[in-house]
């Protein structure tokens, strides 16, 4: 059974904050299934040095690829247009690890305390997503 965790405050307020200026880190899977939709790797995803895979920024608006926006002010309205289809870290956030792998509500989404405590099945997935996209940009970084 899929545990699921749908915090809605973002969409409720209209707030894509942590879309801005995004490091969301990308996982194959997240990779596979985006472009199930058509989109192209080369247009919403970027190899860093260390091998990891993170979403691009347009350079326009400092927003992820995928939110619908025209204005590059962190508290403007915007939309994802992959919603449904989203990263799984964009799915989980604003859960993140701190630099003890230890998960906490991220202190930059600014309705963090509107959120419903995750369940721990989320903060299980959250260190799954974590370890295989260190795994992944390890085997890049190889082969």
């Amino acid at each position: 059974m899929s545990i699921e965790w749908e915090p809605t405050p973002c969409l409720e307020r209209g707030c894509s904050r942590c879309c801005r200026e995004t490091e969301m880190p990308l996982a194959e899977t997240d990779i596979a299934r985006l472009e199930a939709l058509g989109e192209q790797r080369e247009s919403f995803s970027i190899v860093l040095p260390d091998g990891s895979v993170r979403l691009q920024n347009d350079p326009a608006t400092r927003a992820c690829v995928f939110l619908d926006t025209d204005s590059a002010d962190a508290d403007a309205p915007g939309t994802c247009r992959v919603w449904e289809e989203r990263p799984e870290g964009c799915r989980i956030y604003p859960l993140v690890l701190d630099q003890l792998d230890q998960p906490f509500l991220d202190e930059l989404c600014p309705h963090r305390d509107e959120f419903p405590t995750p369940p721990l099945g989320i903060r299980r997935r959250l260190v799954v997503l974590d370890d295989t996209v260190h795994a992944e940009a390890r085997s890049r970084q190889d082969g």
